[in-house]
């Protein structure tokens, strides 16, 4: 039994927001056919489409409700959240890794902060911003924007303002 059905609207890992269009089996390169979720980038004109085998829908997830954005957003707020004290560009790319693999919309907003204010800083002291970090920022900035506009049927600018008024407040400990 599948777990999510056509139409819905789902978080496909750090992709963003897509649409199921269909639930069935599909056959590639002459094996035999599988089910298969088929995916649709949700904000795209594209005619790209992504095939994810049902067995391995674990890397999808719902896209969050407005109640729970709305929680999120205010939690992450208030929330002071320790700067990585890793300064080798590895352990911070693991770090940086295991939050997106967690695949939770509260983990990318954990992350979306950490890394607003850290280039915030860097910008701050007449520095450039780390290209890794700019990668990962981007990359978390994209799946939340969709995620936000989805769950709130508005603009990514809109969505992408709210990001950044709930990230912006607050401070950062040290640790």
């Amino acid at each position: 039994m599948v777990k999510y059905q056509a139409g819905m609207l789902v978080v496909y890992g750090n992709l963003g927001v897509h649409v199921i269009e269909t639930v069935g089996p599909q056959s590639f390169c002459g094996e035999p056919a599988k089910d298969y979720y088929t995916l649709r980038p949700y904000f795209s004109d594209s005619h790209d489409r992504s095939y994810i085998p049902t067995a391995k829908e674990g890397v999808l997830r719902p896209v969050s409700s407005a109640k729970q954005i709305t929680a999120g957003l205010e939690k992450i707020k208030v929330e002071e959240l320790p700067v990585p004290a890793a300064n080798n560009q590895t352990m911070l790319a693991e770090h940086y890794q295991a939050m997106i693999h967690t695949n939770d919309f509260y983990e990318y907003l954990k992350l979306f902060k950490e890394l607003y204010r850290k280039q915030n800083t860097q910008r701050g002291r007449g520095r450039k911003v780390n290209a890794m970090d700019s990668h990962f920022y981007q990359m978390v900035e994209h799946v939340l924007r969709e995620e936000l506009a989805a769950a709130f049927g508005e603009s990514q600018v809109d969505a992408d303002k709210q990001l950044i008024a709930a990230v912006s407040s607050g401070k950062f400990t040290t640790g």
